[in-house]
């Protein structure tokens, strides 16, 4: 227990917040985004390495700020430490945990992905978790969210969002999804999990091209999104309409057309920014778009011109983004990207695609997902994009579909069900409502996480 400000100050925070500058994570590496995401570390560290330089007074406001912050808390210091450690270890324990099952699917190629480089990068902010730099200095109320914003910005939404789309699973889910939901086969939030992401990702150019598809869309902007060029995806999604309405089959086999044009396809990543709002506010500090929702027309002319006012409108847009998208941020990206990575490995089972993709890898030297994407473009979508009836629609020239029509979209439907009840919440959701218990433990609901 510290008595004063300054008592805490000089023999516990500084001494470790040097320690975390000289020999800690800010010591070893210079990290992406640090200005925008932490700019208490960027000064602690032009004065780590240069002790000479005299203190500004935003470093000074900024160093009371986080004793004003502990002493402000009292009696709740203690619960605001241990919230904010159990979401930062939470975070890591599921990639770590995401790894692991990661091994038991051997028909993915997720773990060969150049993306899965980034859970790496990823996985080095945990040092900013060390216990030898002190819950005082690390996880006072400012500390804190600085961490947790660097993980959540820099971290899981820019690192992850290479890894979630890696094998294009994020697309096929969307696409599938989004082609059952306006086909009525399917109601919206029937799936929460895939409902998260699908708000979350709607304004996605890397993913739709623009606005979500409708009926008569989904083939081509899924083309496009696939790496195809525009006039090669309108092919492709005239014949999955012939096809779908009872034109002449294909006698050249059911990866003949596609093969012809996605050769050589490269997939255009996903950025965060177009994501998150919130991101672009704080990463690439663009506030092109900003909405005034607070003021009125009179303070905004008597205001308008100021810092102040800039500052406050800048602030309070950004918040409201935030909090917008809680959904989207508490989804763990790179945890995400093995369960829906595991369903499309799941669908090719059940489909029994599996020796089919795997003969279409041996003749074609090409990974077996650029199989999957045309059977399921050309035939899945297709039978979503343009059947009269997809619910009744009897699949031509598609091997092991043709027997399964016409329950399979029912049948799909409830794989979904099946599957993502079985995903638990504490693996692919890093924060979420916390409570005290009796005893005086910390539990994330739904988690099995405690601290005491």
């Amino acid at each position: 227990n510290f008595n004063d400000m300054d008592e805490l100050l000089m023999s516990h925070i500084l001494p470790h917040w040097a320690n975390l500058c000289r020999y800690g994570i800010l010591g070893k590496a210079k990290l992406p985004r640090i200005s925008e995401l932490s700019p208490l570390y960027v000064q602690l560290k032009s004065f780590a390495d240069n002790p000479r330089r005299s203190v500004s007074w935003s470093c000074a406001f900024s160093v009371h700020a986080v004793l004003t912050g502990i002493f402000e808390v009292a009696a709740e210091r203690q619960h605001v430490t241990d919230v904010s450690k159990i979401v930062f270890d939470t975070y890591f324990a599921q990639v770590r945990n995401t790894l692991e099952l990661m091994n038991n699917e051997k028909s993915s190629n997720m773990k060969k992905s150049k993306a899965m480089q980034n859970v790496a990068l990823v996985s080095f902010l945990e040092n900013f978790g060390l216990s030898a730099f002190g819950d005082n200095a690390m996880w006072n109320p400012l500390c804190a969210g600085t961490n947790l914003s660097i993980l959540n910005f820099f971290g899981n939404l820019e690192g992850g969002s290479a890894v979630i789309d890696c094998q294009a699973q994020l697309r096929i889910m969307m696409y599938l999804y989004h082609g059952l939901i306006i086909n009525g086969i399917m109601e919206e939030d029937s799936v929460p999990f895939l409902q998260f992401l699908y708000e979350g990702f709607k304004n996605c150019k890397a993913l739709w091209q623009g606005s979500l598809p409708t009926r008569g869309e989904l083939v081509k902007k899924f083309w496009i999104s696939f790496g195809m060029g525009l006039s090669h995806s309108k092919r492709m999604s005239e014949s999955a309409r012939l096809l779908a309405r009872g034109g002449p089959v294909s006698s050249a086999g059911v990866f003949a057309e596609g093969l012809q044009h996605c050769r050589g396809r490269t997939m255009k990543p996903i950025e965060p920014s177009e994501i998150s709002t919130a991101f672009r506010r704080i990463c690439e500090r663009d506030f092109s778009d900003v909405v005034d929702k607070y003021h009125t027309p009179e303070q905004r002319k008597r205001s308008s011109h100021t810092e102040q006012y800039n500052v406050a409108v800048h602030t309070n847009d950004t918040l409201d983004h935030l909090e917008e998208e809680m959904k989207l941020h508490s989804v763990n990206f790179i945890s995400a990207a093995y369960y829906l990575e595991q369903f499309v490995c799941s669908i090719t089972r059940v489909l029994q695609w599996d020796s089919l993709l795997e003969t279409f890898k041996e003749t074609t030297n090409l990974d077996t997902r650029q199989g999957f994407a045309i059977i399921f473009a050309q035939h899945l979508l297709g039978a979503l994009d343009f059947a009269h009836d997809p619910l009744n629609y009897q699949f031509r020239n598609a091997p092991m579909l043709t027997r399964k029509a016409p329950t399979l979209f029912h049948g799909l439907c409830g794989f979904f069900d099946m599957y993502f009840s079985r995903v638990p919440a504490e693996n692919v959701l890093w924060f979420q409502a916390v409570e005290r218990g009796d005893n005086g433990t910390i539990e994330m609901i739904g988690s099995g996480a405690k601290r005491r």
